[in-house]
């Protein structure tokens, strides 16, 4: 038996060697193929011919009911535009503009609510609803006393909406709800907090995002320069006259929270440190999901874009989180982000300072599992196919030669 294989492989080298060589050439491009599929391939930088092209877009909400979106914008040389685009017909409401009302650089913030309206604030005591082309003045004046909107969040059931929001007095700022055009007083205390930031969480309860500082050395820090620490705030407040209460206060390790999103009953906050989930019941679990931005795309998946040159986009969508390893780094500096149809838009600067839009393709998400098995499918089956037509080859050789 030795003999006859050891005459079967001197005739048959030159063919043997063939086989092996372009099996070997098939483990290769099998292990390229099926590495390549391990980053995250659904992301690109966008060629921008909408009307912000050439502007920063500072904040943007995209409407959910088509292509359209209202977008702050700065441009050098043209000054801060407030407008809103209407992709189905190309044309554009303006809002504010040099050439018409200059307020847009006044804005402090730009918000849709659940009923779609889109809520920003550009004076003190105010509030500007946008429906459509309407846009309506919510003029919440007292007074003797004024107060600068910041942020603003709304519950509704089916009774009525509530409407919660962040404001600032002199050096220092709270939360005022709202009962038909009068605002309650100030929340009486924040703990030495600073908020930047408030979102529902279900009826009569409401959760705001801030900064702690403590005392001089007082958590261990440097007493020159203490450090700050990021803080999750409830507060209760029905909907009715009496002032809203912060309930308790959550402190956290370092870095800072700073934007909101949803995912399911989850309401999702991001942070450049550490990120969190809120579940319904109120359950906190923090995740290790450092980012720049957090945003919610229309299917549900809360995604977590990093900062400028981050390799990882991280998800969160029905319990599971996953990180994504990038094909590039994140090419962008994030002002602001937004979902429309099948993508999410992150808008901001590039390395050098230049506007820049990076889009990702939230269908790419589930793409990349399935294109992985089935490359997984394809190596396993060609290479069965290959090894099996060998030894098929060798027991034929074997046998003309017995």
């Amino acid at each position: 038996m030795a003999g006859r294989w050891r005459r079967l492989l001197e005739e048959e080298s030159e063919h043997q060697w063939l086989t092996l060589s372009m099996f070997a050439l098939f483990v290769l491009f099998g292990a390229f193929a099926i590495d390549a599929t391990e980053h995250f391939v659904g992301d690109r930088i966008t060629k921008v011919t909408a009307q912000h092209q050439g502007g920063l877009v500072l904040d943007i909400e995209y409407h959910e009911n088509n292509a359209s979106y209202t977008s702050l914008v700065f441009a050098p040389g043209a000054g801060y535009h407030l407008f809103t685009e209407h992709v189905d017909d190309g044309t554009a409401s303006v809002v504010y503009s040099p050439e018409s009302v200059d307020l847009a650089d006044e804005v402090n913030f730009m918000k849709t609510m659940p009923d779609g309206e889109i809520l920003f604030s550009v004076e003190p005591n105010q509030l500007v609803g946008l429906r459509g082309n309407t846009m309506v003045t919510y003029d919440y004046g007292l007074e003797g006393e004024a107060f600068t909107v910041l942020d603003v969040a709304e519950y509704e059931n089916q009774e009525a909406t509530q409407r919660l929001m962040l404001t600032k007095e002199g050096n220092a700022n709270s939360f005022r709800g709202v009962v038909g055009m009068a605002p309650t007083a100030p929340m009486s205390t924040s703990s030495g907090v600073q908020w930047h930031a408030i979102e529902a969480h279900s009826e009569g309860l409401w959760v705001g995002l801030g900064t702690h500082i403590s005392a001089s050395g007082a958590d261990g820090s440097s007493p020159a320069t203490p450090d700050p620490r990021p803080v999750l705030g409830w507060i209760t407040w029905n909907g009715d006259e009496a002032t809203p209460v912060l309930r308790n206060v959550q402190m956290f390790g370092s870095g800072m929270f700073h934007s909101f999103a949803s995912s399911g009953t989850n309401l999702i906050v991001g942070g450049t440190v550490e990120s969190l989930v809120i579940s319904s019941d109120q359950e906190v679990q923090a995740l290790d999901a450092p980012s720049a931005m957090v945003v919610s795309d229309l299917e549900g998946t809360a995604w977590f874009i990093g900062a400028l040159g981050s390799t990882t986009v991280a998800t969160y969508n029905a319990g599971v989180f996953e990180v994504h390893q990038l094909s590039r780094p994140v090419p962008v500096d994030v002002s602001d982000a937004g979902a429309q149809q099948e993508f999410i838009h992150v808008h901001g600067t590039d390395v050098n300072g230049q506007p820049i839009q990076w889009s990702i393709d939230i269908t790419a998400d589930g793409s990349i599992e399935s294109g992985r098995g089935f490359l997984n499918m394809l190596f396993l089956l060609g290479g069965g196919i290959m090894l099996a037509m060998m030894g098929m080859y060798a027991v034929e050789q074997l046998r003309t030669t017995g």
